[in-house]
């Protein structure tokens, strides 16, 4: 396995990483200029994480000299690990935290930023620290925990109501504005109207 052990390999890397973290902006405001759908765009950035590294590791994993002490990646996937649970369990969190993510993406795109924010943030306290609370063996305290929790589910529950409630404001500031535009259009053409 290669490892970089000197401090101009490590910059040089920095820099790399740098270059590339900027450039991904500009590519995908080129794909959505191309059609591509800007809610996709976390979805893209995961799937380019996810195939950058499975090449880094089947490169760079690889180079070099297989020792006990620094094995290629191959080797350490052949050998018998006590930890894949632990593993298993990782992967699962990195799929459902991206498909939240993603689904966050739809929800800016169709009811706007502040009403996901607030209900995304929110959901992902909640299923999060009960989640956590159970799998540390209940080392936390409930009655401290699980008002704030309740806080939170309060708060996303309000997010959506606001959300409603502002939904039916704008549609009938709609359907007013366009009885003004009418009526003002109507009162434009008529040769009745009278200019003082």
């Amino acid at each position: 396995m290669y490892l970089v052990k000197d401090i101009g390999g490590a910059i040089c890397l920095m820099a790399a990483a740098l270059v590339l973290l900027g450039t991904w902006p500009v590519v995908l405001a080129v794909l959505e200029r191309r059609g591509r759908l800007p809610q996709h765009t976390y979805l893209d950035y995961s799937i380019t994480n996810f195939l950058a590294a499975v090449l880094i590791a089947l490169t760079f994993g690889q180079i070099g000299a297989d020792t006990p002490e620094t094995p290629n990646f191959l080797t350490q996937l052949a050998q018998p690990q006590d930890y894949w649970p632990s593993i298993m369990f990782a992967l699962a969190g990195g799929v459902v935290i991206t498909l939240g993510t993603v689904a966050t993406q739809y929800g800016w795109a169709y009811v706007g930023l502040s009403v996901t924010e607030v209900m995304a943030s929110s959901l992902k306290v909640v299923i999060g620290t009960t989640l956590n609370y159970f799998l540390d063996g209940r080392i936390n305290r409930a009655e401290v925990l699980f008002p704030g929790v309740g806080c939170f589910l309060i708060a996303a529950c309000l997010g959506s109501l606001v959300h409603s409630s502002n939904a039916a404001d704008n549609q009938e500031k709609l359907s007013n504005s366009r009885n003004y535009s009418t009526g003002t259009r109507q009162r434009r053409i008529s040769p009745n109207t009278s200019f003082k």
